[in-house]
């Protein structure tokens, strides 16, 4: 009942793209073909889905931080930018 709610994750990476898996044999096969086209995927940790859902989720609020400060910046630029007149003498 468990492994339902909470299944294992079966991934592995080539260059920057990461693919998941359910089925382990599935994963295996994929990987397998990989390796055959010459891409050089990388195993990753079998890891529980739930697990990977807290990852996701703080990695999200850490980029909401990083996008919401990068506003506020541009923001502060551009009034910045408003308070002198280049062209007038």
């Amino acid at each position: 009942m468990t492994d339902n709610v909470n299944p294992i994750i079966y991934s592995f990476d080539i260059l920057e793209n990461t693919y998941y898996f359910f089925d382990k044999l599935e994963a295996e096969q994929a990987f397998e073909q990989a390796e055959a086209k010459g891409d050089y995927p990388e195993w990753r940790e079998p890891t529980a889905m739930l697990e990977l859902l807290k990852i996701k989720d703080a990695l999200l609020g850490e980029f909401a931080k990083r996008i919401a400060f990068l506003e506020l910046q541009l923001e502060r630029a551009e009034l910045g930018s408003d308070s002198f007149d280049l062209g007038s003498s």
